[in-house]
């Protein structure tokens, strides 16, 4: 069945609205199901999803409406992946720690919000990120090579095959300088979009970003965030699933095949069997498991070869005050991007985040609390206009522990045209999933377009 076939089919379908998840601060864990509230025998439909992040979540949520008993499996404490928001009514501060941006065109993620009965808002920082002449200014880009970099998206939309392979070979910072930007203008375009990708353009095929750029769908065209903080999407999936089973804390170590039967051994010893997975781990995840029959060459090949950026996004309480309702500052502190959403101003405390990338990122992910809080402490004092509280002022929040991978967002570095190709066909009784097989990766669309894209082939 093809997507559209698939999408029509599901289109009267009502998600329902009871949680799981009933906890509103930071940090939620979910409920594993018992023997007593497991779902009736669906006549030998088993599935089984390998991870419990968005399109984990949603290509369950899909199975479950086309006639599975679901098993998702989580090596985690919590479900959600790389979505997460910290809350915290008595300071009345709301931020995304995850993922957090939607963009106009994306129009899959949008729609699920919709199902969800849940509401988009506009973000105030977003318009950092537009690549528009009004921005010109923000971007510290000339018009001039706005218009430029406009011509080159429009361009590409034309180009076949060998063009694009020619324009993987190189990265993004030497093309935007060969079309004539400036290393000012390259540097600026850098620091924002290392934001969303958490790396450098340097380190990123042109083509990847050209496509991007090019297309309705990009993580690089932001403009949305969910009213309530992006995790609301992941309590209401998770409520979904009442009385399917949801497994926390325990990992994958084997997968086996048979004709018509798949069996997945657990750390914990458990074993279990379905008729079909949707495997939606990151691809170096995929390496870690035994498979027997073995990974075929091609899928190995494209998991060594796809990277991911890394991102730390941390939380600093502040004192309030009028001039925070636009922040968004670049600095050269080891907290490197420091800006304030909406949701994330109370009356007398704002919660400035902290977007750090690459090695900086890495020192906040694997520091010591000390560590951490001086690294912290040391960037704010630079900046200068931010008035620390003296209590807790800190929410560090580790990806890295959440899901066990120090990667954020997938990243096709020079020469990895196509290696993403190879996971559209399943492998055997294995569908895969997730925002790193998705036409266009690394955002909440892109999860979520993966799980459509898996569900339907099944």
């Amino acid at each position: 069945m093809n997507r559209k076939r698939f999408l029509q089919k599901l289109s009267a379908v009502t998600i329902g609205t009871g949680l799981i998840l009933p906890q509103k601060s930071f940090g939620q864990t979910t409920t594993i199901t018992t023997a007593e509230t497991k779902p009736k025998s669906s006549g030998g439909k088993k599935a089984i999803v390998l991870g419990g992040g968005l399109s984990g979540l949603y290509s369950a949520y899909l199975l479950k409406q086309t006639g599975y008993e679901v098993t998702v499996i989580e090596r985690g404490e919590k479900l959600g992946g790389r979505i997460a928001t910290y809350e915290n009514p008595t300071l009345g501060i709301l931020q995304d720690l995850g993922g957090e941006w939607i963009g106009e065109g994306q129009s899959d993620i949008k729609s699920l919000v919709k199902q969800l009965n849940l509401d988009l808002i506009s973000s105030n920082v977003t318009d950092r990120f537009s690549l528009q002449k009004s921005s010109a200014d923000l971007l510290k880009i000339s018009p001039a090579s706005i218009e430029t970099l406009d011509k080159v998206i429009e361009l590409h939309k034309s180009l076949g095959t060998s063009q694009k392979q020619g324009l993987d070979k190189i990265n993004f910072s030497s093309y935007a300088r060969y079309q004539g930007l400036t290393e000012e203008e390259i540097r600026s375009m850098n620091d924002l979009y290392r934001v969303i990708l958490g790396a450098d353009l340097n380190q990123i095929s042109s083509e990847s970003v050209l496509d991007d750029l090019s297309a309705l769908q990009s993580a690089l065209k932001p403009k949305f965030q969910v009213s309530g903080g992006a995790e609301r999407i992941i309590k209401e999936l998770a409520g979904s699933l009442r009385n399917q089973e949801i497994i926390l804390g325990d990992a994958v170590t084997k997968v086996s095949q048979q004709k018509n039967q798949v069996s997945v051994e657990l750390t914990s010893g458990r074993s279990i069997k379905g008729s079909l997975i949707v495997c939606s781990l990151p691809a170096a995840a995929v390496l870690d498991i035994k498979w027997t029959p073995g990974l075929p060459k091609d899928l190995i090949y494209s998991a060594l070869r796809m990277q991911t950026g890394k991102i730390s996004k941390n939380l600093s309480l502040v004192k309030s005050k009028d001039s925070l309702s636009k922040f968004f500052l670049s600095t050269n502190t080891a907290a490197e991007t420091l800006y304030v959403s909406e949701g994330a101003i109370g009356a007398n405390v704002t919660a400035v985040t902290s977007i750090s990338t690459g090695d900086r990122a890495t020192l906040f992910e694997k520091g010591s609390d000390r560590q951490k809080k001086n690294l912290m402490t040391s960037s704010l004092e630079e900046v200068g206009e931010l008035e620390l509280l003296l209590d807790s002022p800190f929410v560090f929040h580790s990806f890295q522990k959440t899901t066990g991978r120090a990667g954020f967002v997938s990243l096709f570095p020079p020469g990895s045209f196509g290696i993403k190709d190879v996971w559209a066909e399943p492998f055997e009784r294995v569908f895969f999933a997730g925002e790193h097989l998705a036409f266009h990766t690394g955002s909440m669309d892109s999860a979520v377009a993966s799980a459509i894209q898996a569900v339907s082939r099944t």
